[in-house]
């Protein structure tokens, strides 16, 4: 068993009860799962990215749908965009620190391959789902058929940047 350091006892001496209690918690997770929390931390993040394949999957089911659910398709992409930025932003700062729809986009990792450009996407993305989910003008769903489009192009793209992000991280 590895030494602990006189830092990480005085670290655990002045812990309030709280922190104490996380780190007990960590320790049995880690231990019952037989891996490291680091790890726990990757497959979480993985099964984000899973959650954005599936809303994307759900937007291009409804873009090809007799009827037209363009509205739907720009949500539902939009969502493909978040948990793949979600995932790579949760592994990049060791946290789930910034999952609020408005904040995520200014906190992308800087390594992340174009992230100033995905950081602009993914705003404008959430712009035009706020706009498809909330507004009634227009009317119906013709009008967001372009977005729609662009946006499963885009989900699809963000997915495979952040898929190639966590390989590295791992």
């Amino acid at each position: 068993m590895a030494k602990i350091t006189e830092s990480e006892l005085l670290l655990i001496s002045k812990a309030p009860q709280e922190k104490l209690k996380h780190f007990s918690d960590g320790a049995k997770i880690a231990q019952r799962a037989r891996t490291t929390i680091q790890k726990l931390q990757l497959r979480t993040a993985n099964d984000r990215l899973r959650l954005a394949r599936l809303q994307l999957k759900h937007a291009i089911i409804a873009y090809k749908a007799e009827k037209d659910q363009s509205r739907t398709v720009v949500s539902r992409a939009y969502y493909a965009m978040y948990h793949a930025a979600r995932a790579v932003t949760y592994v990049s700062f060791g946290g789930d620190d910034h999952e609020q729809h408005s904040v995520l986009p200014t906190k992308l990792p800087h390594d992340l391959p174009n992230a100033d450009i995905w950081k602009n996407k993914l705003k404008n993305a959430r712009l035009e789902r706020n706009r498809a989910d909330y507004d009634p003008y227009p009317a119906g769903d013709a009008a967001f058929g372009t977005v729609a489009a662009d946006l499963i192009d885009q989900a699809k793209e963000l997915i495979k940047v952040a898929q190639i992000y966590l390989r590295s991280k791992s």
